[in-house]
C-alpha cells in the first residue's frame, strides 16, 4: 500500500489506475493483458474517450498499411480484401513511425525480437508514411466477436505452411515476417491502446465522432494511397532480384553483393549499415531493406512472449477477464 501524503506523493490507496474493471474486462480475454494494459496511459487515456461507450470499439479495428505496401503496390488488394469481408475505412490517418512510436506500438512485444529485428523495423518503417485504415465492421453486433478479433483471425498465422487462400497474408502476398504489408490490432484493448499511441487528443476525438457517425472515408484512403504511391517508386521486394541489381550500385550497398557473390556471407548489420550509409542512392533503397529483412534474425532464442496471442476461440468460449 502506498502510504506517502503531501505534495507531489499518492494517497494511501491499493488501486493503481483509474480504469473501470468492466471496461477492461469487455475489451480482452487476456489476463495478463488486463493488467499490464490497467497501467498503461496510452489505454487509459483511450478509456476516458470511449469508456463511457465500449461498443464504438468493439465493432472497429485497426488496419495499418506499412510502408511496403507502398513499394509492393499492395493498396488496392488491401483495401479490396477488407470490403469483401464487411470491413469499411471510416476514418484514415496517414503518419511516419518513428523510433518513440515502433517501441510504444510494440512495447509488449519487443522483449523477444532480435536486435537485429528492432533495428530494421526502424529502417522499413521509417522510410515511408504508413496509412491507419480505422475499420467499421458492418458484421458486428452486441453479443458478437469483436471486429479486431474476426479481422486478426482473418489476417492468417505467421506461418505461411497454415495459411488459407482467403487469408489476408496469403490474397496480398506475405514476403517474409517484416515484409508483410499491414499490421493490425488483436483484440479492442490493442485498438484502444494504439488510437492513442499514434493520435493525440484532437485527433482521437475526430476519430470517435466519425466512428459514430459512419464517416465514409474510402476517397481519402484512395487518396492517400495514390499519393504514396506517385512517391514511392514501385519495387518487387524479391531477394535474387535485389542482389542482382546491388550488383551494379556503388559505394558499400555494391561492396557488399560483390563480397557475396564471391561466397561471404553478409551480416545483417553490414546491410543496415549500407542503408544508412545512403551512397548506393534511392533507386536501391528497397533493394537494400529487401535484402536486410531477409537477413536477419527476427528473435531471441529462449525468450518468451508476455503474453500468448489471443485467439478467435478465446472469444468464442471464454468469459471476460477480471481486472
Amino acid at each position: 500500500m502506498n502510504t506517502e501524503t503531501g505534495p507531489g506523493a499518492a494517497h494511501a490507496t491499493e488501486a493503481f489506475h483509474d480504469i473501470p474493471p468492466a471496461l477492461i474486462g469487455e475489451v480482452t480475454r487476456s489476463a495478463t493483458k488486463a493488467r499490464l494494459y490497467g497501467v498503461d496511459n496510452y489505454f487509459r487515456e483511450s478509456s476516458w474517450l470511449f469508456g463511457d461507450a465500449p461498443d464504438d470499439v468493439l465493432g472497429i479495428t485497426l488496419c495499418v498499411l506499412k510502408p511496403e505496401t507502398a513499394a509492393g503496390r499492395r493498396y488496392r488488394r488491401a483495401l479490396q480484401a477488407l470490403e469483401e469481408n464487411g470491413f469499411r475505412p471510416v476514418d484514415v490517418v496517414r503518419f511516419r513511425h518513428n523510433r518513440l512510436t515502433v517501441r510504444e506500438t510494440w512495447r509488449f512485444q519487443l522483449n523477444f525480437a532480435g536486435r537485429e529485428r528492432v533495428d530494421a523495423m526502424d529502417l522499413v518503417l521509417g522510410s515511408a508514411d504508413s496509412v491507419l485504415l480505422v475499420l467499421k465492421d458492418e458484421r458486428w453486433a452486441p453479443g458478437r466477436v469483436p471486429a479486431a478479433v474476426r479481422l486478426t483471425a482473418l489476417k492468417g498465422p505467421s506461418d505461411p505452411a497454415q495459411r488459407r487462400p482467403e487469408h489476408l497474408r496469403s490474397r496480398l502476398g506475405a514476403v517474409n515476417g517484416l515484409f508483410n504489408f499491414t499490421h493490425t490490432s488483436d483484440e479492442p484493448i490493442d485498438v484502444m491502446r494504439e488510437i492513442a499511441v499514434l493520435c493525440d487528443g484532437e485527433r482521437r476525438r475526430l476519430l470517435r465522432t466519425r466512428v459514430r457517425e459512419g464517416y465514409d472515408a474510402r476517397g481519402e484512403a484512395t487518396a492517400a494511397f495514390d499519393d504514396l504511391e506517385s512517391q514511392v517508386a514501385e519495387h518487387d521486394l524479391d531477394l535474387a532480384n535485389s542482389w542482382r541489381r546491388l550488383a551494379a550500385a556503388p559505394g558499400p550497398a555494391g561492396d557488399l553483393a560483390r563480397a557475396r557473390a564471391a561466397g561471404q556471407e553478409i551480416p545483417a548489420t553490414a546491410v543496415a549499415r549500407a542503408i544508412r550509409d545512403g551512397s548506393a542512392g534511392p533507386e536501391h533503397h528497397w533493394d537494400l531493406l529487401t535484402v536486410l529483412t531477409h537477413t536477419l534474425r527476427f528473435n531471441e532464442p529462449g525468450i518468451g512472449r508476455l503474453f500468448e496471442n489471443v485467439l478467435l476461440s478465446a472469444w468464442q468460449d471464454t468469459a471476460a477477464v477480471g481486472a
